[in-house]
């Protein structure tokens, strides 16, 4: 891997992005590896917008030149509602936490959709991703793939290790326009 002379990223080499570069965007230096690069390709992921890509030539650059001011990310999804009783048992089911653990919860039809998930069958109703999580994790249990403790009990995973100097859900961190409605009293 070699490295050469600074490079433009993401969405710069859009045609409306360099517009507004031209119009006098404030541009900064990031390197082309390492966590700045990491959350820069995340912010332009979440905005919906292309990821830097590795020049023709094969050289990447030791640095990129990107927009100051990341992009927003595009407004989330709302979550369909449910409308099959079967999801709505199964989320009934494992709506508690530890509910994967218990062997009741398993035989109740945990196991019929984890046997599907693990065959690799289309479900005919879609599933929250959480709640395949927890079908998974209740099956790894059942197989005795998760690991327990000394007494038995299914281990919970450790947290996640915190990075000094990245917010790592930046987008939490900014209250929503229903969060600011319920904060501003109403006038009487």
């Amino acid at each position: 891997m070699s490295f050469s002379t600074p490079a433009e990223a993401g969405p710069s080499r859009l045609p409306a992005f360099r517009d507004t570069q031209q119009a006098g965007q404030e541009m900064i230096e990031i390197p082309s590896t390492g966590l700045q690069f990491f959350e820069y390709r995340r912010r332009l992921f979440l905005a919906g917008l292309p990821l830097p890509t590795q020049p023709p030539n094969g050289v990447i650059p030791p640095t990129y030149l990107v927009p100051a001011h990341p992009p927003d990310p595009l407004p989330a999804l709302q979550p369909a509602r449910v409308t099959s009783t079967a999801v709505k048992k199964l989320e009934d089911i494992l709506r508690e936490e530890g509910s994967e653990e218990l062997q009741e919860n398993w035989d109740a039809g945990v196991s019929r959709i984890a046997r599907s998930l693990h065959d690799g069958k289309k479900l005919i109703t879609g599933l929250r991703l959480g709640l395949v999580i927890k079908i998974l994790k209740a099956s790894w249990i059942q197989d005795g793939l998760w690991p327990k403790d000394e007494l038995g009990r299914p281990v919970k995973p450790p947290n996640s290790p915190i990075v000094e100097g990245v917010e790592l859900f930046p987008e939490e961190s900014t209250s929503r326009p229903e969060e600011e409605q319920k904060k501003i009293p109403k006038r009487t």
